[in-house]
């Protein structure tokens, strides 16, 4: 029923589930990593509407793993693709890109070593590969990046494995750009909380227009000594929306700031030109174009909560995690137009809350 909210968990990446269900950004309370691995299921926090339902169904569902370290307990953790949470800024493909190269050479190459495959282009595409996979030329995760890439990954035709949801004529495309101020350089001071705010004001962007904040490109830190090891956390944020021809400019002057921080010596300045600011991701869209206006009467107001936990150290990563969030969500009396998103912080302690507020 139009109006309801659904919390829907999924192992696709918030793009490729946009794009399948033809989620509406106005609907869009935001996503969330259940888990800090890039192989996470996300949570979906939306507006419903009956053809978001119809779309679901085909998607992917979340899988149960069990979480040894706490007594065989199980959450779901799923396998989320996100073959390009590790592009450099340098190399629009990146290793995802690179991988996918190589598997689809390795298919060229090994073609005529495989005889009756369907004549389905995509299952054919699909069999090579699984041939491939089981003969030891491809690794799992080589594997698993060509066949998301066959597939359509996030900005083909088959987003998540399933059809791209119908889009009006006149749909303009999704965004996905860089909020993080560093590159290659996580500080705990700068987080989501400090840069939605001049962000969007350098765009003039609607909160109608936003889905969300995407996590990406982990990073994994070991100590040493007897107690060494690793940890995983999000190193950036990426922000999610429906984009507009005025937001354009906002994002070259966006990446113009990032690409020289005050404070910086020319040296280091001059090595970040290298390789500048990534731009925006462009994907098609699916949903009509916004309507609202940019008011600068608003504000962004962000909070930052602890991550919802049982017994004091169990993250709440099921069903629990979703009925949590709308519970913080209605204390703060926002509705999914005025919504930023929501985002954990780097170590997946804490989650955001960003919106706005007349």
């Amino acid at each position: 029923m139009t109006g309801a909210i659904v919390e829907d968990m999924r192992a696709v990446d918030p793009v490729a589930y946009i794009r399948a269900t033809g989620l509406r950004p106005e609907d869009s309370y935001g996503f969330l990593p259940i888990d800090v691995n890039e192989a996470s299921s996300f949570f979906f926090l939306y507006r419903d509407r009956p053809e978001y339902a119809a779309a679901r169904v085909g998607l992917p569902e979340a899988t149960m793993v069990k979480d040894l370290d706490f007594g065989g307990l199980e959450f779901g953790v799923g396998q989320g693709r996100q073959v390009d949470v590790d592009v450099p800024s340098e190399a629009p493909g990146g290793r995802a890109g690179d991988l996918i190269a190589q598997a689809q050479a390795m298919q060229q190459q090994y073609a005529a070593m495989m005889p009756g495959a369907p004549q389905d282009p995509e299952a054919a595409r699909v069999q090579q590969l699984d041939q491939l996979r089981d003969s030891g030329v491809l690794d799992a995760a080589t594997y698993d990046a060509a066949l998301y890439g066959v597939q359509g990954g996030h900005a083909g035709p088959n987003p998540g494995g399933v059809p791209a949801a119908p889009a009006p004529a006149d749909a303009p495309p999704i965004a996905i750009h860089r909020l993080y101020p560093r590159l290659n350089k996580r500080s705990l001071g700068d987080q989501f909380g400090d840069f939605i705010a001049p962000y969007r004001d350098a765009l003039g962007l609607c909160p109608e227009d936003v889905y969300g904040v995407f996590p990406r490109h982990t990073l994994t830190s070991s100590g040493g000594g007897e107690h060494g090891g690793t940890a995983t956390a999000w190193e950036d944020y990426w922000l999610v929306y429906r984009d507009r021809p005025q937001y354009a400019d906002g994002r070259a002057a966006w990446a113009e700031r990032m690409d020289e921080p005050a404070g910086w010596s020319e040296r280091l300045i001059g090595a970040m030109k290298k390789t500048r600011w990534p731009e925006a991701e462009i994907v098609p869209g699916v949903a009509g174009p916004g309507s609202t206006a940019f008011d600068e009467g608003d504000s962004v107001e962000v909070e930052r909560d602890g991550w919802p936990r049982r017994a004091l150290i169990l993250r709440e990563k099921g069903s629990d995690l979703g009925d949590e969030l709308r519970e913080r969500i209605d204390r703060r009396g926002y509705a999914p137009e005025d919504s930023f998103g929501l985002c954990p912080d780097f170590n997946s302690n804490g989650i955001y809350f960003a919106w706005r507020t007349r």
